[in-house]
């Protein structure tokens, strides 16, 4: 009885609006995660990986680049028509997918759409910070990661479906059409907010030196960039290795499915026990519960599941360690996002936000880059395994730049404006 009473909301209920942007969200992502699986089937063959790696790398290199002027901008016009053109950018640029399956084309396009997902990120997280209580932003920011993330798995399972029953450029039309809703329902049901600076027409790198000021944006950024890429290694590659072992598209559409219920169910909550015990000790959860599932995948690669002529087979024994880890890995971003916004000042949460973005797009970025390189070193057979050393390096370091993080927090003692914060949702 006496936790339930701590994780009720005190009173505090979402806003309409803020209703419609997590909806619209889950659309926009529904359609990305499906035309993940699409593009993989589009362009298979004998050069389907080194070609969709080609295709991806584009995307985050747009995002990276255009992510921060998209949230300054959105700190002087209001986050509302920045969501909106980018997700109509993102409609119009996936139904012209349809046109050619030529690799350099859809790598031209894939930057286009980069540029779309960077205008709808930063201004709808900025927006989350704008009109959440302080006390209960960490929910909220999960209910976002939330429908970012069921969206991706969702998009998945449509897109495993879609690679067996049509044709890609039928998927890419139907995905498109799911994007124009995303936007008209941005356009008709949110209305426009006010604006956190008004009157300034232009945006500078020093808004950026400002954000970075923060102690706690300088500490979170770089692990951001390591969780990014970690994602991107995933959502890139995992598709296309998968069909390329003759895994059907069906079967990896269920296998996202069974990591979404792991990974994204207990988005809010984490973002909510952020909200009471602190966002620190949460992040580092996740970051540890991630780590966890890669030194498994690394040392233990036959103990949850196998492949055989006969197909895919999950040994149960080996499952619920991995679930047990997953239901851990989806901490550290609600707690991370609300962290930010925690530390920031309200009339730059776009620019903070825009960082966030950037971490995405760079990340991705580093991830595609170095993914194709270690495709063109080592060949297609041996890429995977090499994949997954890299992966592994990678989530050492978030694990040591965690640890170095929460210490600084117990030697300062005292956690700036979190931790005033942290003592005030804590009541």
């Amino acid at each position: 009885m006496a936790m339930a009473q701590l994780f009720k909301s005190r009173g505090i209920r979402t806003p309409w609006h803020l209703r419609v942007l997590y909806i619209s969200t889950f659309l926009l992502r529904t359609a990305f995660g499906a035309l993940l699986l699409l593009l993989s089937a589009y362009v298979a063959g004998d050069e389907g990986l080194l070609n969709v790696a080609i295709i991806a790398v584009p995307y985050p290199l747009a995002e990276m680049l255009t992510a921060n002027y998209f949230g300054m901008i959105s700190d002087r016009t209001g986050r509302k028509p920045i969501i909106v053109f980018g997700t109509t950018l993102a409609a119009i640029t996936v139904a012209l997918y349809a046109l050619s399956d030529n690799t350099w084309y859809l790598a031209g396009l894939h930057g286009i759409h980069g540029i779309g997902a960077a205008a709808t990120v930063a201004p709808a997280i900025a927006m989350i910070a704008d009109h959440s209580d302080a006390c209960d932003r960490g929910r909220q920011m999960g209910w976002f990661d939330y429908s970012t993330f069921l969206g991706y798995i969702i998009g998945a399972v449509v897109g495993g479906f879609m690679v067996e029953l049509v044709d890609p450029q039928l998927g890419f039309l139907i995905m498109a059409t799911m994007l124009t809703a995303s936007a008209a329902m941005l356009y008709t049901l949110v209305h426009k907010e006010r604006v956190a600076k008004k009157g300034e027409k232009y945006v500078s790198l020093e808004e950026l030196r400002k954000v970075f000021k923060v102690r706690e944006v300088r500490l979170v950024f770089p692990i951001w960039l390591i969780i990014a890429t970690l994602l991107g290694i995933a959502i890139t590659y995992l598709p296309i290795i998968l069909l390329n072992e003759d895994v059907s598209g069906s079967t990896i559409g269920i296998m996202f499915a069974a990591a979404g219920v792991a990974l994204g169910l207990l988005q809010p909550f984490w973002g909510k026990v952020s909200d009471i015990v602190g966002r620190i000790p949460v992040m580092a959860y996740g970051v540890f519960s991630i780590f966890g599932i890669v030194v498994m995948l690394l040392l233990f690669p036959d103990a949850a599941f196998y492949r055989d002529a006969e197909g895919v087979h999950f040994k149960l024994l080996g499952m619920i360690p991995l679930g047990i880890l997953g239901l851990g890995a989806g901490a550290f971003v609600p707690s991370a996002l609300a962290l930010m916004a925690d530390s920031s000042d309200a009339r730059s949460y776009g620019a903070t936000m825009g960082l966030y973005s950037f971490a995405l797009g760079f990340g991705a970025f580093v991830a595609e880059s170095i993914g194709l390189g270690i495709i063109v070193t080592t060949g297609t057979e041996d890429a995977p395994g090499w994949l997954l050393y890299f992966a592994a390096g990678l989530i050492f370091l978030a694990v040591a730049l965690v640890i170095i993080f929460f210490l600084s927090a117990i030697i300062r003692k005292r956690f700036g404006k979190q931790k005033l914060v942290d003592d005030e949702c804590s009541r």
